[in-house]
């Protein structure tokens, strides 16, 4: 870490009057999740669902909660790891702190972008803004990177056909693979080479400076055995996360497969990524009742499943995520 370097300069007065205010629509997109929630659970026996909801026993809740623990811890460490690729040391504690705190405003802004807010505590060591910053995209790339690939070859593989399967995950692979020689480019071209077609536009010089500085961050996580460690620690924490699930599905004795409920799962994790809809509220319980009612699952019981999990999610997040802003207030002081 170069302790000699110093974050950007904050935006002037005319910059922050200049910049554009989100529209009305952006603003009120999100909304559009929750009136997808109401219309699926309108369409829904409230007496099967409230029955649902009353077969899940508080040994299947506190082992779901146990298992989602274990997932954020593994997750801590990935992030740990990845930045002691780039040569940064953050003490466990910190970065513990910081990892939870940033879950608990994760949960409340659309995409998720608000996990990005534990890279304050690199700031605070005088990291640049864009090498801060790479260690979180890597390890957000490396979540959606596994959970589409488990997605889409699961669920090839539950439609019984392995050419489908072979080819979704050979496209994976190239695509994983273009997107790290596209990193591997831009963090090791010159900067007069880059900035040669933007030195007319302010703007477009500081952005490709700051995706430069990005990309020059990703670089030493893409080394062979740092990546290695870190496609492990990603695996084995979304272990976690299944295991989770797969605990409330036994709760509610829904008797489908590992594999089929680890497909949908997969496809109801990305649906957090959508901005119309905050942590994927109502496009999760959707996917789960169009999948699992192939299968004989009552909807109302797909949907419980997709409530309880959720509900898990954020219930830890938002406890473990407040006992981390609190621990952050101590640390700083």
């Amino acid at each position: 870490m170069d302790s000699s370097s110093t974050p950007d300069m904050p935006p002037t007065a005319e910059a922050n009057r200049a910049r554009p205010k989100p529209g009305r629509v952006r603003k009120w997109l999100p909304l559009l999740g929750l009136v997808l929630l109401a219309w699926v659970l309108s369409r829904l026996d409230r007496g099967a669902l409230a029955g649902a909801f009353s077969q899940i026993s508080s040994g299947a809740l506190a082992l779901s909660c146990a298992w989602f623990g274990g997932n954020a811890w593994l997750k801590v460490l990935r992030w740990q790891r990845l930045l002691h690729s780039q040569g940064i040391a953050l003490p466990h504690r910190v970065a513990l702190a910081a990892f939870l705190s940033s879950q608990f405003y994760a949960q409340v802004t659309v995409g998720r972008v608000g996990e990005f807010m534990r890279i304050e505590a690199l700031l605070e060591r005088g990291v640049r803004p864009g090498t801060a910053l790479a260690a979180c995209v890597f390890d957000r790339l490396l979540d959606v990177f596994v959970v589409l690939s488990l997605g889409v070859c699961l669920a090839a593989f539950g439609m019984a056909d392995r050419r489908i399967a072979i080819a979704a995950a050979a496209g994976m692979i190239a695509l994983s693979l273009c997107g790290l020689w596209a990193l591997t480019v831009l963090g090791r071209a010159e900067p007069a080479r880059l900035l040669a077609p933007l030195t007319r536009s302010r703007f477009g010089a500081r952005a490709l400076r700051f995706a430069r500085e990005l990309a020059q961050g990703v670089l030493p996580m893409l080394r062979p055995r740092a990546l290695l460690e870190a496609s492990f620690w990603t695996v084995l924490a979304w272990c976690g996360y299944f295991a989770a699930l797969f605990a409330l599905a036994d709760g509610l004795t829904i008797a489908v497969s590992r594999v089929l409920l680890t497909a949908t799962a997969a496809f109801a994790a990305l649906s957090s990524l959508l901005p119309i809809t905050i942590s994927g509220l109502g496009a999760r319980e959707l996917i789960y009742i169009e999948v699992l009612q192939r299968r004989g699952v009552p909807a109302e019981s797909a949907a419980a499943l997709s409530l309880l999990h959720l509900g898990v999610m954020s219930g830890m997040a938002i406890v473990l995520g407040f006992a981390g802003s609190v621990w952050r207030a101590r640390q700083r002081t």
